[in-house]
């Protein structure tokens, strides 16, 4: 849904470098830097890294900023662990909406893609033409 708004309000995300583990600025996304720096440190096991990252981010962007980080991340770590510990397939919804984004960061490769069935050609086209007219109308409905 983000990428979908993002084109829509007419900017645009570079999601290649989400797979490139040496990736270190993200074009489209404002302090992508520091928002991946703190990312790789609240995923790894170096406690250093994570007080540095952290406050490189509350130094760029406000403490307000990395607590919707850290929650966004915590979040989104809980939600992917409870889904694929208990085989939830994505919602139709999602998976056309983000069935280019997922080949391209490899996301069908990982075992849990195996818990979604293919949706059907017709399926897709439709989730994405409604879904598209929905974020349309929500940009439209919030800049007024």
């Amino acid at each position: 849904m983000l990428r979908e708004s993002v084109e829509l309000t007419g900017g645009s995300i570079d999601f290649d470098g989400l797979t490139d583990p040496s990736c270190t600025e993200i074009r489209g996304v404002p302090d992508s830097r520091e928002l991946l720096q703190y990312t790789n440190a609240c995923m790894g096991v170096e406690g250093t890294a994570l007080e540095t990252t952290r406050q490189a981010l509350v130094d760029k962007m406000g403490s307000a900023a990395m607590v919707d980080a850290a929650g966004v991340i915590s979040n989104f770590q809980r939600m992917v662990r409870i889904a694929d510990a208990t085989g939830i397939p994505a919602d139709g919804p999602m998976q056309a909406m983000s069935e280019d984004l997922r080949e391209q960061l490899g996301i069908n490769q990982y075992v849990s893609a195996a818990n979604t069935a293919p949706s059907s050609l017709f399926k897709s086209l439709m989730i994405k033409l409604v879904g598209v007219r929905m974020l349309r109308k929500m940009i439209r409905e919030s800049s007024s």
